[in-house]
């Protein structure tokens, strides 16, 4: 049982951390540029609709390779270093009078595609979900159901892309929502970890009131215990919405990267029914 509570206590913290860490995606997903290596920035990788030509950025820029003389080859070269491992070309883009140059790096697809995902992760939307009862009035041993509008349960894509000298390489990332999850505190102390946990494939159903009492859904949680034992008299818990990620490119290539959950709080006061005698 106490195995049980850590494991449990665990999915939560990583949940919450989850949570926390959206704001930072959500601060990327405005980025123009920028990819991602485990974390890691990877300067001059561009987001959005990717060039339909080799030298067209759009419909006003364009994408040079910077060339210098290589009194040692007796030819011109490429302007390129390397850094963590990562070889950068110089580029120069061109947008009507106004230029500069940029380090591109050379990636593989799958590489662009990881970008594209943590461009994808951070235009997520954060779940709400709603309860039937609703959250101030819940009642021990009594099923709860939960869910999401299926208006926002829709798949999310994001693009990101570089230029190469044979044209733009772009990666396409789409993630699609797959299961809700509903991780909530759940115990008869004010200071107990017991934690309760139900999950479901897709938003769940909405409750209706013509649905009556008897029916059931696949996102229902039971709570075994009255909240009144918290100083604040609810349960905090925590609703999470997986996403799994797959992607596509210009390249033909294409497969899928790491699952992602977005999360939010909720705050649930259960009551415990009690028995009329006379």
């Amino acid at each position: 049982m106490r195995v049980h509570r850590l494991i449990s206590l665990a999915l939560l913290l990583a949940l919450l951390g989850l949570f926390v860490g959206d704001v930072h995606r959500q601060a990327l997903a405005s980025d123009t540029s920028g990819g991602s290596s485990d974390g890691v920035i990877w300067s001059g990788v561009q987001s959005g609709t990717p060039p339909t030509s080799g030298s067209s950025g759009g419909s006003s820029c364009t994408w040079t390779l910077m060339v210098t003389y290589d009194a040692n080859i007796g030819h011109t070269t490429n302007i390129s270093r390397v850094v963590d491992g990562i070889r950068y070309d110089l580029y120069e883009r061109r947008c009507g009078s106004t230029y500069s140059s940029i380090w591109i790096p050379r990636l593989a697809p799958s590489q662009v595609a990881r970008s594209a995902a943590l461009l994808v992760q951070g235009r997520l939307p954060v779940p709400s979900a709603s309860f039937a009862p609703s959250s101030s009035s819940m009642v021990v041993k009594s099923p709860v159901w939960f869910w999401i509008d299926p208006a926002w349960w829709t798949p999310v894509t994001a693009t990101a892309w570089i230029p190469t000298v044979f044209g733009p390489l772009w990666a396409r990332t789409t993630a699609t929502p797959v299961k809700l999850t509903f991780f909530t505190q759940d115990d008869g102390t004010s200071t107990g970890g017991d934690l309760g946990f139900a999950d479901c494939i897709g938003p769940g159903w909405q409750w209706d009131v013509t649905m009556g009492d008897e029916a059931n859904s696949p996102c229902m949680y039971t709570f075994r215990h009255a909240s009144t034992s918290r100083p604040s008299g609810s349960f905090v818990g925590v609703i999470g919405v997986e996403w799994w990620i797959s992607w596509t490119s210009s390249t033909g290539a294409g497969g899928t990267l790491p699952s992602y959950t977005t999360s939010s709080f909720v705050v649930n006061r259960v009551a415990e029914l009690q028995a009329l005698v006379g």
